[in-house]
């Protein structure tokens, strides 16, 4: 079976919890359809000039997704997509 990743590079409206040291995220609003997240299978902050970006990789209708959180702008990104 192969993967296939597209870039995607869109806004997308999240639904997370943040507590000290936990970050979830629960539902994404991507191309009017929501997903429910089953999994967050990776977390990262990765460093853009001064300000940091909150990576996501989590699982939902059976394909991963990579969104990432701006916390300046308070901006949600969906990077890409890998289908199954």
């Amino acid at each position: 079976m192969s993967e296939v990743k597209t870039r995607v590079g869109e806004s997308v409206k999240v639904v997370a919890s943040f507590s000290p040291n936990r970050f979830k995220v629960h539902f994404f609003n991507w191309r009017d359809r929501t997903y429910q997240v089953q999994s967050m299978n990776l977390f990262h902050i990765a460093r853009d000039g001064n300000k940091k970006l909150y990576h996501f990789a989590v699982t939902a209708a059976g394909n991963s997704y990579e969104l990432v959180y701006n916390p300046v702008t308070l901006d949600w990104q969906l990077e890409g997509v890998v289908s199954a």
